[in-house]
């Protein structure tokens, strides 16, 4: 009776913490465990002000293990507070699984972009769970990952499934009305299904900033890999990733590296993603004209598009850069899930359905969709990179070269939200010219793959190759 009564008393302050959007925690004992490093498993408790080795492409992990008995009924804490020996973020994926017996309770999962500093998760554990199991894994970033304190805290109240602030639940409802709206992949039961796991994973949550691995669960449940949440410090750290790659640029002035092969041949490689400010995009997708321009004036009658790293960017400036390889007409289409065809009228000047023009008539230009264009691409060719290739499908006088590209063939909306997190979500698949829906990966014309210990660029000599033909 004591002990019922004592739930009832967690649980109804539970609900006025949560209502009240109040965070109080308790420390929960437990041991972190070194599982596994570099790929190669180990099972060495971790000490305190340890560094913990990791390598690309090879999996380290931190783990730890308890009896859900202090826990069940609670939201459990991650508090992680990391150091990297370089400026470069990493990827750090957090999951917390809670057990009853054999069976998965609950489990949260997700991905963080991470520079360093303090990172907090949180996750609810259910009241029938027996085991928890918390991890962090890493499989890229510096040589060793310094480990200055990790641990773990519950709340202190009791919550029932689904009880959580009314901020927090008007920020997961404003994840799921975007979803319903606007995803491309909309199936109503699949998400009633997510919401309700969405749900549980949030209860106990007493402010939105308790949502971030309940978000990320739910962008990688829904098993599409153009979309994803961020949280306002992953988009900082990605704007002063970007902001790090301009400065070390020698081409600071311009997006894209321009060079003559021959007289009449022109290499053209993409440097910098567009920006997402409305100047930033105007601005690139003229330097990308004027370079184009440039080069024409110098004699360049047919060109090489390289773009193996271009993975992202702004679809709109980029298109209309390259506008005068392609002339004014539709280069391509975005095609929502009713079907809705969107033209890419991006650089025609004067067209009504460029939302926002690049060009006027006045803007020089040259006449040069009849030149041959052979395209760079391969497996980091990604999003409006693959936006910018199928620009070109279906089009004469051009080949591509190399091996398939990301398969992030896709339109996002990803609008930030008021508080700067943004959840990003497909809401249309890319068409070439003719119509044609491009469905996941974009093979190459002529498949190429070099070997890591081939010094010569055997993509590059054989467009050079093939263009010389023409």
């Amino acid at each position: 009776m004591k002990s019922l009564m004592t739930f009832l008393m967690a649980l109804l302050w539970g609900t006025a913490a949560a209502a009240n959007g109040v965070r109080v925690v308790q420390p929960v004992t437990v041991t972190f465990r070194v599982t596994s490093e570099c790929g190669v498993a180990q099972d060495v408790q971790l000490s305190a002000d340890a560094a913990l080795t990791t390598c690309p492409g090879k999996v380290s992990e931190i783990a730890a293990v308890m009896p859900a008995l202090d826990v069940a009924g609670r939201r459990l804490y991650l508090n992680a507070d990391l150091r990297l020996r370089t400026p470069d973020a990493i990827n750090l994926r957090i999951l917390i699984t809670a057990y009853h017996g054999d069976q998965v309770a609950s489990h949260s999962g997700g991905d963080y972009l991470f520079s360093g500093g303090v990172l907090q998760a949180s996750a609810y554990i259910p009241s029938e769970a027996d085991k928890v199991a918390v991890f962090i894994q890493v499989n890229s970033g510096p040589a060793q990952l310094g480990i200055q304190s990790l641990s773990l805290s519950r709340s202190s109240a009791v919550y029932a499934p689904g009880q959580m602030s009314g901020d927090s639940e008007a920020y997961l409802e404003r994840a799921f009305d975007k979803l319903t709206h606007y995803y491309l992949y909309y199936d109503a039961a699949r998400l009633r299904t997510l919401r309700h796991s969405a749900g549980i994973s949030a209860s106990g949550a007493v402010s939105p900033a308790d949502l971030s691995l309940t978000l990320k669960d739910v962008a990688r449940l829904l098993g599409d890999p153009h979309s994803r949440f961020l949280t306002v410090e992953e988009i900082r750290i990605l704007a002063a990733s970007k902001g790090r790659a301009r400065a070390g640029s020698p081409s600071d002035d311009k997006p894209i590296d321009a060079t003559l092969l021959a007289p009449d041949l022109a290499y053209v490689k993409l440097v910098s993603k567009a920006a997402v400010t409305r100047e930033a995009r105007q601005s690139y997708a003229h330097q990308v004209r004027d370079v184009l321009s440039n080069m024409h004036e110098r004699g360049a009658r047919r060109w090489i598009i390289d773009l193996r790293e271009q993975s992202g960017g702004s679809t709109g400036p980029l298109i209309a850069g390259f506008r005068p390889l392609y002339g004014n007409i539709d280069v391509g289409y975005t095609i929502d899930r009713n079907g809705k065809r969107s033209r890419w009228a991006f650089g025609i000047p004067g067209d009504s359905d460029d939302q926002e023009p690049y060009f006027t008539g006045a803007d020089p230009m040259f006449d040069g969709e009849r030149e041959p264009v052979a395209l760079l691409i391969g497996n980091r060719t990604a999003s409006a990179g693959e936006a910018l290739l199928t620009a070109f499908l279906q089009r004469r006088y051009s080949a591509t070269f190399g091996t398939g590209t990301a398969g992030l063939t896709t339109s996002v909306f990803d609008r930030p939200w008021p508080d700067g997190a943004s959840l990003a979500i497909s809401t249309g698949r890319y068409a070439d010219r003719n119509g044609q829906v491009i469905q996941g990966k974009i093979a190459p014309d002529h498949a190429l793959d070099p070997q890591p210990e081939d010094h010569r660029d055997a993509v590059l000599e054989a467009a050079r190759h093939w263009i010389s033909q023409l």
